[in-house]
């Protein structure tokens, strides 16, 4: 199948570049093939991405709605008849979808009128919601007893699948998430083949949703006129559908307003009992009597082309929950957009009714997604927050002793065993090691008295079916004082949620333990994120990842797709919209005193490197522009540089030299990030110009745009290596040692008394690539657009290295001149790159 549209349907005339980029994307998706897209951010890569992949979604739906009819007619197109029950099968297809898109075109004029009228929304009737005070939870707490557990029941029960312990990062999904199972929920008509689009967050979904907004694909169905009513205007809009947790659709103030998502997760389960009384219930819950409702829902959910908050914006219109409504959309929507933690989970995917089965799976800003895989499934717990857990459940075995029976008594103390081990074992583990992070075993955190006879996947099913934890987090909530701070909130939930990994294999992950802040915290790390992804790409037709930095890409096929066939993953990497004089990149080995730059952790702390670093800049700056934005490794690194630079040289410090020459701002990490962008750009719009210190993996590093005058220089300075010597990075590079060992040992390529030499190489590889990713993001910002134009200098002794030099995006390592160690050739190139740009 070719292309039926050479722009891809792309709604400007797309560059050389975009078209290459679309057609492999194309062909990768038909080729049903993993493909790995390198584009510079400011090349379109979002609308290429849109357009590739919707002109395939539409060719492939149109083709085989020629292929069905084909089949029915039996390939025999000489007999007449059958040609004319083709046509008539034909012909009430098409105005069924003709049908479809009049409706829906009506429900966008009515809404556009709606619009006009914002009146009718601020007097909409909205549902009286009651609030209970504390007080008359008092009166009656028989709400927060757990049930009776039946011990026959339990033992002829099959496991629950129980989800997989969070990091912080994504605790706004729970691992409770729940499929509705009532009937009016369920999906009769067939589900269509979609692109299923992720990205980090959603505000980066809603930039992908405005671009969406811009594109007209070709039909999914032939567009003769014959075909259609005569004088009818067909025009197949974008089925689009946003999806997201209840913390993003929550329209029950009295629910949305708790605390934490655990929190509105479970209170949202909580109000859907069997047996609660009427009055009682979430009345924004969709029933039985709302098929109407819930259709008319679904409709205008995909007429409009809406991003997440529009969406629970038109479920508090219609006074119906949008987080489960959404869910008759997905059947009949092209394109879903929802952030990484909903698509990588099971739990989730299943909570939400998304299938990969047979889609197409798109994974924007995926430069980060190893790190967010392993994100998904690790968890930490704190000291405090056990110490916190186990008065909570101690205060609620006390209150209700007399009433808990059974297996309820038998696992509410095992709980109690189970969070006394756990406090004790860091206690321990952290007297007994003097280093910052030590390494530990489950066997180690579950060494306590009596724990031994405590099955854990019992423990925990307990926990998901009695809902213990919620129960004692709501007694815990109307015992506490009015000026209690809320610091216990959601810790038995983050309990449950650890408890998870407790099970899991020990050559998946680590358990580290570290003081930090004055507390102990235990954290749980994956180490091998294949297992979690592979079920999405054995699943899913094709699986795209596309980033503006995914250099250096052997990661991808070396650890993440290493189980793939060599001919099913491809990868690419696309030059840049700018032409190639409107970057000047240079890696610069030594200084304008002529002193080598070697940013090692050995020798950076140097005070003849520091003060050369600061003429190095000072100079730039005299020569560059506007702003000029400079990354350090590390935050302490940073405050070390501007340490010396305040006080030396003694007559005249280097950082009032610096801050006569730019207006100087610096980031650290309590610093508001909004404030002092804010501060920067008046500082460069105002002719001044300005110098912005800032550091690599910082907030400053991803997702800022420095366009334009914002950024005309971008300087990095050193490699941000991790600390090689933390247990976290040991565990890690003996992870990776091992996996190319094995693979070395299963595949023979290379004699025994190698593979040993080849297994460090490949971990030494994964550290570097490590590091070269986060600088990539840095040195990305600037750029933005095809008129734009910047300097990317590079500043140590490494970057000339042929080894780091490789792991730098093509476009980057494409204007890199060879052979230039000198400051003064470094210069010279910087004056001239701007003498013609002014």
């Amino acid at each position: 199948m070719e292309p039926s549209q050479a722009n891809f349907c792309h709604p400007y005339q797309p560059y050389d570049i975009q078209l290459e980029f679309m057609s492999h994307l194309y062909r990768c998706i038909q080729e049903k093939k993993v493909g790995i897209f390198e584009s510079p951010t400011g090349t379109g890569k979002s609308l290429s991405l849109i357009c590739g992949a919707l002109t395939w979604l539409r060719d492939h739906e149109r083709h085989a709605l020629d292929s069905t009819l084909n089949a029915e007619s039996g390939g025999d197109q000489d007999d007449w008849l059958v040609r004319a029950e083709t046509a008539v099968r034909r012909r009430e297809m098409l105005l069924a979808r003709e049908e479809l898109e009049h409706k829906l075109a009506t429900l966008r004029e009515e809404e556009a009128r709606q619009k006009q009228k914002t009146f009718d929304s601020r007097f909409s009737k909205k549902p009286r919601i009651v609030e209970s005070s504390a007080s008359e939870h008092l009166l009656n707490d028989d709400e927060f007893l757990v049930d009776d557990y039946n011990s026959e029941a339990e033992e002829k029960a099959t496991v629950q699948s129980t989800s997989t312990g969070f990091s912080s990062s994504t605790q706004s999904l729970l691992d409770k998430l729940q499929k509705p199972t009532k009937e009016n929920m369920e999906q009769p008509e067939e589900d269509r083949l979609k692109v299923i689009f992720c990205s980090r967050t959603h505000s980066q979904l809603t930039q992908f949703v405005n671009e969406l907004r811009r594109v007209k694909p070709p039909p999914s169905v032939p567009t003769a006129v014959e075909d259609f009513t005569p004088g009818s205007e067909f025009e197949e809009g974008i089925k689009h559908l946003a999806l997201g947790s209840r913390k993003n659709l929550c329209i029950n103030p009295k629910v949305a307003r708790l605390s934490s998502p655990t929190a509105i997760n479970e209170r949202c389960l909580e109000l859907q009992k069997p047996g609660t009384a009427k009055d009682k219930k979430c009345p924004y819950l969709p029933s039985k009597d709302d098929r109407e409702k819930v259709d008319s829902f679904r409709d205008k959910a995909i007429a409009q082309i809406r991003d997440i908050e529009d969406l629970a914006h038109l479920g508090k219109r219609m006074d119906l929950c949008p987080y489960y409504a959404s869910r008759s959309a997905i059947a009949s929507a092209e394109i879903l957009t929802l952030p990484y933690p909903l698509l990588l989970q099971r739990s989730a995917r299943d909570a939400l009714g998304v299938s990969v089965k047979d889609n197409v799976v798109v994974i924007d800003e995926a430069h980060n997604l190893t790190d967010a895989i392993a994100d998904t499934f690790s968890i930490a717990l704190r000291l405090s927050q056990l110490e916190q857990a186990l008065q909570q459940v101690t205060a609620y075995a006390m209150r209700f002793k007399n009433r808990l029976k059974g297996k309820n008594r038998v696992y509410v103390t095992q709980v109690l065993r189970l969070l006394r081990s756990l406090a004790d074992c860091l206690r321990g583990v952290a007297q007994k090691s003097s280093s910052g992070q030590v390494t530990t075993t489950a066997t180690q955190l579950m060494s306590g008295k009596g724990v031994d006879q405590i099955r854990p996947h019992k423990l925990l099913r307990y926990l998901h079916e009695s809902k213990l934890c919620h129960k004692v987090e709501s007694y815990t909530e109307v015992q506490k004082d009015a000026d209690d701070d809320g610091q216990g909130k959601g810790v038995l939930m983050q309990f449950q949620n650890f408890m998870s990994v407790l099970m899991n294999p020990d050559e998946e992950g680590r358990f580290f333990v570290e003081r930090h802040d004055g507390d102990i915290i235990v954290r749980y790390t994956l180490l091998d994120p294949r297992e979690h992804f592979r079920e999405i790409v054995a699943e899913a037709r094709a699986v795209i990842l596309a980033g503006g930095t995914m250099s250096p890409m052997s990661d991808y096929s070396n650890y993440l797709f290493s189980y793939l066939e060599k001919d099913r993953l491809e990868t690419f990497s696309f030059g840049h919209v700018i032409p190639s004089t409107h970057l000047f990149a240079q890696a610069v080995v030594k200084g304008p005193s002529n002193v080598e730059f070697d940013f090692t952790f050995e020798k950076r702390g140097s005070e003849g490197t520091i003060l050369e670093l600061a003429d190095l800049i000072y100079r730039t700056c005299k020569v560059v522009p506007d702003g000029v934005v400079v990354f350090f490794p590390s935050y302490e690194y940073l405050a070390q540089v501007v340490a010396v630079w305040q006080k030396l040289p003694l007559g005249r410090p280097l950082m009032k030299a610096l801050g006569e020459t730019k207006v100087t701002f610096q980031e650290s990490k309590g610093v508001s990030v909004d404030e002092l962008l804010r501060d920067y750009a008046s500082a460069v719009d105002s002719g001044k110009g300005a110098l912005l210190l800032s550091v690599v993996g910082g907030k400053l590093s991803e997702g800022i745009n420095f366009s334009d005058k914002l950024g005309r220089a971008v300087i990095a300075v050193g490699l941000p290596f991790p600390n090689a010597n933390g247990a976290e990075w040991k565990a890690k590079m003996q992870h990776i040692e091992g996996l190319r060992y094995q693979q070395c040992k299963r595949e023979a390529m290379l004699p025994q008394g190698q593979w040993q030499v080849e297994a460090k190489k490949a971990s030494r590889d994964y550290y570097e690539n490590a590091c070269m990713r986060a600088v990539n993001q840095s040195i990305g910002r600037v750029i933005r657009h095809r008129n734009d134009y910047a300097a990317i200098l590079m500043v140590d002794r490494r970057f000339a290295t042929d080894r780091i030099r490789q792991k730098l995006p093509g476009w980057i390592q494409g204007s890199m001149e060879r052979g230039v160690d000198s400051w003064g050739d470094v210069e010279r190139g910087l004056i001239d790159f701007f003498r013609t740009k002014l």
